[in-house]
């Protein structure tokens, strides 16, 4: 089943929302905002995902470029 994943960044924590391709909310969870956590959590949650949505603004601006190496690998 193909997984798509909204993270909402902010200085200490990230929101995760995991949703079906019917747009149905399949987990929901909060994790440190370090990219490594970030990425073991989308990992062992959405392991199929295919394709993951960051909020704009300033601040994931400084987990974007090391989360996205650390998530699609």
């Amino acid at each position: 089943m193909e997984y798509y994943v909204g993270l909402d960044v902010s200085l200490k924590q990230t929101s995760i929302c995991v949703v079906d391709q019917a747009g149905a909310v399949v987990r929901e969870g909060v994790v440190d905002s370090d990219p490594e956590a970030i990425s073991v959590y989308v990992r062992s949650k959405a392991p199929d995902a295919v394709r993951i949505g960051l909020e704009t603004g300033p601040t994931p601006r400084g987990c974007g470029p090391s989360l996205s190496d650390l998530v699609c690998r």
